[in-house]
C-alpha cells in the first residue's frame, strides 16, 4: 500500500484544482470510510473470486468513491458482484460490440462466470472499470479495462490505472492553469 495511495491523494488534488473554476464537473472529494475485512470477503463470495489485492487494500482504507472520474463510481463492498453493474458493463459491450482485450466480442462468451469484475462505473454506460480475471499479472494483479466515452484502454493493474487517471486529470487541470494565466 505505497504508490498508488499516494497517487489517491494526488487524484484528490487535482479533482479540487479543477472544481474551483468548474464546479459542473462533480467529482466526489470525499470518498466512502474503509470497510471491514468481514465486508470484503463477503463481496468476494458474492464475484466468486479473490480480488487483487490492491483493491483489497483500497476497500479496507475506502469502501468505495462516489463520482471519482467521469460520473463513475468507484464501488465498494457493497456493489461489488451486484448484477446491474454487470449487466451495464455487459450491455455497453454488446451494444458497441467491442471487443475486450483477451476476451473478444461480448456475443462470443458463452461462460457462466463473466470474465469482468466491474468495480467503477455510471449507470449511463459511458464510463466503466473492471479487473479483466482473464489476465493475471506476475504480481497477482488482475488487467484493468476502462471505458471512458467510447475509448477502451487497458492497464496492468489498479496502480497503473490510477496513474492513468492523475494524467488524464492533470491534463484537464492544465485548462485551469491557462485560464488563470489569460485572466
Amino acid at each position: 500500500m505505497t504508490e498508488w495511495l499516494e497517487t489517491l491523494d494526488q487524484i484528490r488534488s487535482a479533482q479540487t484544482e479543477i472544481m474551483r473554476t468548474r464546479p459542473y464537473k462533480d467529482f466526489g472529494l470525499v470518498p466512502n470510510p474503509g470497510a471491514s475485512g468481514s465486508a470484503i470477503r463477503a463481496a468476494e463470495a458474492r464475484i466468486g473470486v479473490e480480488l487483487p489485492k490492491s483493491y483489497r487494500e483500497f476497500l479496507s482504507l475506502y469502501d468505495g468513491w462516489p463520482r471519482f472520474y467521469d460520473g463513475a463510481t468507484l464501488l465498494g463492498t457493497a456493489n461489488l458482484g451486484r448484477r446491474e453493474y454487470e449487466d451495464v458493463v455487459e450491455a455497453v459491450f454488446r451494444s458497441a460490440e467491442t471487443p475486450v482485450p483477451n476476451i473478444g466480442p461480448p456475443s462470443s462468451r458463452r461462460t457462466v462466470r463473466r470474465p469482468l469484475i466491474p468495480f467503477g462505473v455510471d449507470l449511463q454506460g459511458t464510463t466503466m472499470f473492471a479487473f479483466d480475471r482473464t489476465h493475471v499479472g506476475p504480481d497477482g494483479e488482475l488487467a484493468v479495462i476502462a471505458w471512458v466515452n467510447e475509448i477502451g484502454l487497458t492497464f496492468q493493474g489498479f496502480d497503473d490505472f490510477l496513474g492513468s487517471v492523475l494524467e488524464w486529470l492533470t491534463l484537464d487541470g492544465s485548462d485551469v492553469q491557462l485560464l488563470r494565466a489569460a485572466g
